[in-house]
């Protein structure tokens, strides 16, 4: 069974309408349906239809500003260095295409109103320049692709109401058929590349290891991490 959420689009622009009909793929005929009429990747809001104030998680998206995806696995291990500190559980997946996202299940913040910065938002910041500071050679905050050079953007800007990410096992549209693959930690090395995890492969890996973001949804985690994440407000 289909259903839709209707939301006002962000930013007008000249002969769109202004309310958006979202499509809420909640079963398996919804997305083969979606399929059907030609949907490559599908990018869900980090909320639900039930409640969609606050974000079932924390986004942050490492986005690199040249080819060297080693800098990325940098990047990333830098950043599970900061949340083994803070004794927090996140997970990681590749884009898909040439960065990683990294995911910190959380409950309870809000976003913002407008264009007023909510809780979710803010506690992304604060983590994005945290972990900036533990490899800032290699990584940059600033939002201008122009001025970033060859260095990977932290971007906590995904944490806003209605924005979006690659899901988790999604495919790409891109020239190669790869795929959105949650990893475990320990793969996070050098040897990592993201057009490893292709449509071809990710069936045979998933029944290997499982589904590694089962856990995202988690509501005990979410409560644990929430109570550490407070401190980032």
């Amino acid at each position: 069974m289909r259903c839709n959420f209707f939301y006002q689009r962000k930013h007008p622009a000249p002969g769109k309408r202004n309310i958006i009909d979202y499509l809420v793929c909640n079963n398996k005929a919804t997305l083969l349906w979606i399929i059907n009429l030609g949907c490559i990747d599908i990018n869900p809001w980090s909320s639900t239809t039930i409640d969609s104030t606050p974000p079932d998680y924390i986004v942050i998206d490492l986005d690199p500003s040249d080819n060297d995806f080693k800098k990325v696995i940098n990047t990333a291990q830098a950043a599970k260095q900061f949340f083994d500190n803070h004794k927090l559980k996140a997970f990681v997946k590749t884009s898909g295409k040439t960065g990683m996202h990294i995911l910190v299940p959380c409950e309870g913040f809000k976003f913002g109103e407008g264009k007023q910065k909510g809780e979710a938002r803010i506690i992304a910041e604060n983590i994005c320049d945290q972990i900036h500071q533990l490899v800032p050679n290699i990584t940059t905050l600033n939002v201008s692709k122009n001025s970033r050079g060859d260095r990977v953007y932290v971007d906590p800007s995904q944490n806003d109401l209605a924005d979006t990410i690659a899901s988790a096992y999604s495919c790409r549209p891109y020239h190669l058929p790869t795929v959105s693959t949650p990893l475990e930690w320990k793969e996070v090395k050098n040897n990592l590349e993201p057009q490893q995890f292709t449509i071809k492969n990710v069936s045979s890996r998933i029944e290997k290891k499982g589904d590694l973001f089962k856990e995202v949804f988690d509501k005990k985690l979410k409560r644990s991490n929430s109570k550490i994440l407070k401190r980032f407000l």
